[in-house]
């Protein structure tokens, strides 16, 4: 296929560019997007001192709708080749907003298309009612199945094996509750895992997996726990160490401060830090 079997060359002598979407004027020439305007090529229809036969018809042409554009919008052009040579042809306006650009400005996302922006909000509109229908809220009531609390195994392997995988998961994620603790190379075989959790009124819940020398007194590990878990210094209410049972999770019991951490607690326990409940 030759260049010229898909687009026409520009009119203009200095140009002569093939141009695969050109614009004929009203002077009845052809020209490319940069040189349609009448000042670009010289229009003949701007001579007003040759004889008015000699001269094409003018005919005012819409602008661009975007703005400051000067350029001829594409449905004038479409228009004029209508009027002039009477042959069918669609509409060149923009099919979101239908208003009518330039060859630069056709695309709505090269000119604002209030409309585009209008069908990209009733899509949203209807995606939500979509997942409203579909997806609405879970009713008040929880099934039976899920309200019912899973019993933990009761067989000795099953229980070693499942605490075996929880030490495993707490030694990659724990961090040395004591801060001299971080640069030193303690033995894990030395070191006691358990997840600590904040239960103070006032604070929000806060929850942290932290290992400590076995050789730790619980009062010491009392301190080191209320800073990680950010107690600030001037808070006054005394608080204590209290171990959750794992397999009994309402069973609690205070931790005593004189005593070694891990003589009161084992690995993969979880230590709840509270205020000290009051003696009658």
């Amino acid at each position: 296929m030759e260049p010229d079997a898909v687009g026409l060359r520009c009119d203009l002598t200095s140009c002569n560019e093939v141009d695969f979407l050109p614009i004929k004027c009203h002077c009845n020439k052809v020209f490319c997007r940069y040189h349609i305007s009448l000042d670009k090529h010289t229009c003949a229809s701007l001579d007003a001192s040759g004889p008015s036969e000699e001269r094409a018809p003018i005919m005012k042409r819409r602008r661009c709708a975007l703005g400051d554009c000067k350029k001829p919008s594409l449905e004038s052009v479409i228009s004029q080749e209508v009027n002039l040579e009477t042959k069918p042809t669609s509409s060149a306006a923009c099919t979101k907003c239908l208003l009518s650009f330039c060859i630069d400005h056709r695309h709505p996302d090269l000119h604002s298309c209030t409309g585009l922006q209008k069908q990209e909000s009733d899509e949203k509109e209807d995606a939500q009612d979509i997942l409203a229908r579909h997806f609405s809220n879970p009713p008040s009531h929880t099934p039976l199945a899920v309200r019912r609390t899973v019993k933990p195994p009761t067989d000795p392997k099953q229980l070693a094996q499942i605490q075996k995988v929880t030490l495993m998961k707490m030694r990659h994620s724990a961090s040395a509750g004591d801060p001299r603790d971080k640069s030193s190379t303690v033995p894990v075989n030395e070191r006691l895992h358990i997840k600590t959790r904040l239960e103070v009124t006032g604070m929000p819940v806060q929850e942290r997996v932290l290992w400590f020398r076995k050789s730790v007194v619980t009062g010491r590990a009392l301190d080191l726990i209320s800073a990680n878990l950010g107690v600030p210094p001037s808070y006054q209410t005394p608080l204590c160490l209290i171990k959750k049972s794992g397999s009994d999770p309402l069973s609690c019991s205070p931790l005593q401060n004189d005593l070694l951490l891990s003589e009161q607690v084992e690995d993969t326990c979880t230590v709840m830090l509270s205020a000290l409940p009051h003696s009658d």
